[in-house]
């Protein structure tokens, strides 16, 4: 297998009648990855999350967690933090919702919603009734919801939708703690390039069921110096003997490696040429996706 992987997605395709939602879908998650969902609305995202959730039954291919088949295991999906259209009872307190949460899974836990409460910032609200609750806050509310009993994998449907500034930092914060503190995978979709591009390790997206890109984000920044005419041949053999990473057009010379800038500063004067230009760029989602510059 290679990977320690937790999660797995074998060839997963859903049909409803004639429609297509999921197309021989793969994908493999590890212990402490943060995995973003992208793709537009309607793409399969929430077909596929509901699937691994056990909500709804692929027509072909099968979810495997810890090595067991999900469909032929339901009990597993207990180890499951999940936050897709959360539900409420709206007559009662946020308070009285979770405890009575916690009463279904057999575990008193005050203390935990207390926690929970503070953390996600409704503590000052726990007891207003859950329909005057605003979206952000019942977002939260679910957020407390699927935290409530010790997780072994997050999946979240949309979860920074409806949030102010403050919200999204309280569930980014969490994502990350939940990851790389307690090495529990998360797995989220969202169509905020920005969100994503901030907190997960790998992002995968879907087109009309399809998986069309999966592959890491690497949050490195791109050097650009630029000097006072082109670099010729022999600037960029002198360059390249010294400093391995570059990439070379007209007159500009591009890396990644913020060390080098020195050595290629040196090289540069020692030639009898000066840097007339300077910038640093983030290589972020929307780059990816050519929709920056």
């Amino acid at each position: 297998m290679g990977k320690d992987y937790l999660l797995q997605v074998q060839n997963v395709t859903k049909r409803y009648g004639d429609k297509i939602a999921l197309n021989d879908f793969s994908m493999d998650i590890c212990p402490g990855e943060i995995v973003a969902l992208i793709g537009e609305n309607g793409a399969g995202k929430t077909t596929l999350l509901n699937i691994i959730c056990g909500y709804s039954k692929p027509s072909a291919g099968q979810v495997q967690y810890k090595g067991k088949n999900i469909v032929a295991n339901p009990l597993i999906i207990r180890e499951f933090g999940i936050l897709i259209e959360p539900q409420f009872l709206d007559y009662i307190s946020a308070e009285e919702n979770l405890r009575l949460l916690s009463q279904l899974s057999n575990q008193k836990q005050d203390m935990r919603i207390k926690e929970l409460l503070e953390k996600t910032e409704l503590y000052s609200s726990r007891k207003k009734k859950v329909k005057e609750f605003s979206f952000g806050m019942k977002q939260r509310l679910g957020l407390c919801q699927c935290l409530l009993t010790e997780v072994g994998f997050l999946i979240l449907d949309e979860p920074f939708v409806g949030l102010d500034p403050i919200g999204k930092e309280l569930f980014k914060q969490t994502i990350l703690d939940m990851a790389h503190k307690q090495n529990v995978p998360v797995l989220f979709s969202s169509h905020d390039l920005d969100d994503v591009d901030e907190i997960c390790d790998r992002v995968v997206m879907i087109s009309k069921g399809n998986k069309q890109l999966d592959q890491p984000l690497e949050h490195k920044q791109t050097y650009t110096v630029k000097i006072e005419r082109t670099i010729s041949d022999d600037i960029k053999r002198s360059l390249l003997e010294k400093c391995s990473d570059l990439r070379f057009f007209e007159d500009k010379i591009m890396f990644q490696d913020e060390t080098l800038i020195i050595d290629i500063q040196k090289i540069l004067l020692q030639k009898g040429h000066y840097i007339c230009g300077f910038s640093v760029q983030k290589n972020n989602l929307k780059s990816l996706f050519g929709m920056e510059g």
